[in-house]
């Protein structure tokens, strides 16, 4: 346990003379636990304080200040739930054949962050719990004239956001970045897709140009668990 960690939260009677190490505690300010066994020990017994709504407790083994709600202790600040998924490929490597004609999913192959309890992804396909969540999607294409990204829900192939419409022009030999930005709610858990759509089919480097300063990163996906 560190310097300013307790093991009760003394109730003071009238007339009681405190200790040196009481006072030191009450100069903590919030009382301080080494983890939640030893707050939730610490109130309720002889001599200690009553739990009750509004008391505070800062735990040392996770950093966590936390406020008592009368019912249960909550963090002071919420833990903020969000997955990003990437397409990484090693330098120099393009990003691949864009065909025409339908809806394809783009790759996702690396997961640089995931705290989103019940959220997992395989083959490039994300399974997302019941909530309400905000997602933003980057991805290139490179000369395949018109072209569209969206967010598709394979579970019930329905489209949850459809993204900014694009056009990367095959006789100028242009690259565009297309978007996905929207919020949408799962009354269950589902699994959902980074598609995209081109008007014309390039090979090799339609879903993206190398540029062989690092790794390649040629789709990103940042999920927000909001509700």
């Amino acid at each position: 346990m560190g310097a300013n960690a307790q093991t009760s939260v003394p109730a003071f009677v009238t007339g009681q003379v405190l200790t040196a190490q009481q006072q030191t505690e009450i100069n903590t300010g919030i009382p301080v636990f080494a983890d939640s066994t030893a707050r939730d020990a610490a109130f309720g017994g002889t001599g200690e304080k009553v739990l009750a709504e509004g008391q505070f407790a800062f735990l040392e083994d996770t950093n966590a200040t936390q406020f008592y709600d009368g019912s249960t202790w909550q963090p002071l600040a919420p833990t903020r739930e969000f997955a990003l998924f990437n397409e990484t490929q090693a330098g120099n490597t393009a990003g691949g054949t864009a065909t025409s004609g339908s809806w394809f999913k783009r790759v996702l192959n690396t997961t640089v962050q995931n705290n989103i309890t019940g959220c997992s992804i395989a083959s490039s396909v994300i399974t997302l719990p019941a909530g309400s969540y905000t997602a933003t999607v980057f991805a290139p294409n490179y000369r395949t004239d018109e072209s569209q990204f969206r967010i598709q829900n394979t579970s019930d192939a329905a489209t949850l956001i459809y993204g900014m419409s694009g056009n990367s022009r095959n006789a100028a030999s242009q690259t565009m970045t297309g978007t996905v930005q929207g919020y949408f709610t799962l009354a269950a858990s589902k699994t959902i897709e980074v598609q995209n759509r081109v008007l014309t089919t390039i090979a090799t480097f339609g879903l993206g140009l190398p540029t062989n300063f690092g790794d390649e990163v040629y789709a990103s996906i940042l999920i927000e668990k909001v509700g």
